[in-house]
């Protein structure tokens, strides 16, 4: 099936293009989306062709969703709890509040990255079989799609513009107090999306990755099945009946 690479490839080329096109032209950010779409791609698939390298990879990158989803979530709401608490006071510098929030980006660049290029287009490609875990890939992937297309064209400029604020060392005016919350999105409510993320990939962490299928949901073995049993239940061994065996024919019922 190529619906999860379609999936996992316009997932890759969108938001790559999003996250790289402030710093490269936009047709090469659009170019290195697709060749890394194209190389995640293939490696999911030779990895697919191992059932229980599948399923321990897919196991992998759910932990590694729900770790990265908890640290947006909590961290995030915690650090603008205390970026507004700061604000508050009257003793606040321009200089502190850089500070304060320079230790995010590298933090948020960490998880970011991993699940953009890595998580979220390989649970894509090796979730992708019938059930309830597909389902909540398959909603991660979409949130997560929103979640950085909101960052991108919203928040990430900003940020960025605001860490290289003027460090001043008085306290802040009312004015200079605006301009940080309004370069900060103190009023952020992302935080409430990362949990709803955290929440759908701690659910699917809890159902098991299914080993004994092919590539995008093929049986692994179409020969496989429950050995016969005699009257009793005990398994026992069926051969086919010689064909010069009079006892394997059948006697035609006389007219």
């Amino acid at each position: 099936m190529r619906i999860p690479y379609g999936l996992a490839a316009v997932f890759v080329v969108v938001i790559q293009g999003l996250s790289l096109s402030p710093f490269v032209p936009v047709p090469v950010a659009l170019l290195i989306g697709a060749a890394w779409a194209v190389a995640i791609g293939s490696a999911a698939l030779a990895v697919s062709r191992r059932p229980a390298l599948r399923a321990w990879t897919e196991d992998v990158l759910v932990g590694l969703g729900c770790a990265a989803m908890a640290l947006f979530a909590f961290g995030g709401a915690v650090g603008l709890l205390i970026w507004n608490v700061a604000l508050d006071s009257p003793s606040i510098t321009g200089e502190t509040m850089v500070a304060m929030f320079l230790p995010s980006i590298p933090i948020a660049i960490a998880a970011n990255v991993p699940t953009e290029l890595v998580v979220i287009p390989g649970l894509l490609i090796l979730g992708w079989r019938p059930g309830a875990r597909r389902t909540l890939i398959v909603t991660a992937a979409a949130l997560y799609f929103v979640h950085r297309i909101w960052s991108y064209v919203v928040f990430v400029g900003d940020r960025l513009d605001f860490a290289d604020h003027e460090r001043a060392t008085t306290p802040l005016t009312a004015a200079e107090r605006e301009r940080f919350t309004d370069g900060l999105h103190l009023d952020d409510p992302r935080w409430i999306l990362n949990l709803l993320l955290f929440a759908v990939f701690l659910v699917a962490a809890y159902l098991p990755a299914v080993s004994g299928v092919g590539s995008c949901g093929g049986s692994a073995s179409p020969s496989s099945g429950p050995p016969a049993t005699d009257a009793g239940g005990s398994a026992r061994a069926v051969r086919p009946a010689p064909a010069d065996n009079p006892s394997a024919r059948t006697t035609p019922d006389p007219a």
